[in-house]
């Protein structure tokens, strides 16, 4: 039996690749870094002879990166079949959900949408009483004042004071939210989505021209087109750029 001293890393909860492979993978590289380094070293090729072996060891870069990502593939692509099987499993639960959700909240939302109409019709006729409240109270307090009757102005002082409460209680918003019953779950109310509709394109990029996204998603445009098969700027020139060209190793 091994012994829990000797278990190696990993043992427990082992890593999701071949680490024999990996280090094998790793060690080469090394070999070839380790080379590649000698040669970054120099200051400049000035020879046919060095120029053939950098071209050697650039083969055998791009040669040994393939082996790797293939073997990176390889180990990865069982865990992205288990990945997709889990995905599959679950989307179709998920879909209905969310569909099912979709479906309900029209539902509620118009029931909210009636409900905050009728708040609204409510809270109109609140403060319409509230006005006529407060007039009649401002009446009746003048007239006590001028009989010089006290107790015609303490009461005529509580209804303005009453009056005043309700207008301030008519003022306030109404409750157009819709709560749990169960106390479980979260309140649900309406709110407000601004959408976008583009109605000129040009007026909206010149506000948006000097924006860094806007010139650099230019820049990815106007470089796929120019890289493109067949693309010749003399005769077809994408407008607004120039075009240079420089020269890199293939």
């Amino acid at each position: 039996m091994l012994d829990a001293n000797e278990a190696g890393i990993g043992h427990n909860n082992p890593p999701p690749y071949d680490p024999e492979a990996l280090s094998e993978h790793k060690s080469k590289a090394d070999e070839f870094l380790a080379v590649t380094q000698q040669w970054l070293g120099l200051e400049k090729i000035e020879t046919e002879e060095h120029a053939a072996q950098v071209t050697d060891q650039l083969d055998g870069l791009r040669g040994l990166y393939k082996k790797v990502d293939g073997a990176r593939k390889a180990a990865k692509k069982p865990h992205d079949d288990a990945g997709k099987a889990v995905q599959a499993a679950y989307s179709p639960i998920l879909t209905k959900l969310q569909r099912a959700a979709d479906a309900l909240k029209p539902k509620l939302g118009a029931y909210v949408e009636a409900k905050a109409r009728r708040e609204a019709e409510a809270k109109r006729k609140a403060e319409d009483e509230a006005r006529r409240e407060a007039a009649a109270a401002e009446r009746a307090l003048r007239e006590a004042e001028a009989s010089g009757d006290i107790s015609a102005q303490v009461e005529a002082e509580e209804k303005a004071k009453a009056a005043e409460k309700a207008a301030k209680e008519a003022q306030k918003a109404p409750d157009t939210r819709v709560r749990s019953a169960s106390g479980a779950g979260r309140t649900m109310s309406m709110r407000t989505v601004k959408e976008v509709e583009v109605v000129n394109i040009n007026v909206l990029f010149l506000h948006y021209r000097d924006h860094p996204e806007v010139k650099a998603l230019l820049q990815r445009l106007a470089t796929a087109d120019v890289r493109a098969t067949g693309y010749d700027h003399a005769a077809d020139p994408v407008p607004g750029i120039t075009v240079t060209e420089r020269k890199v190793m293939a």
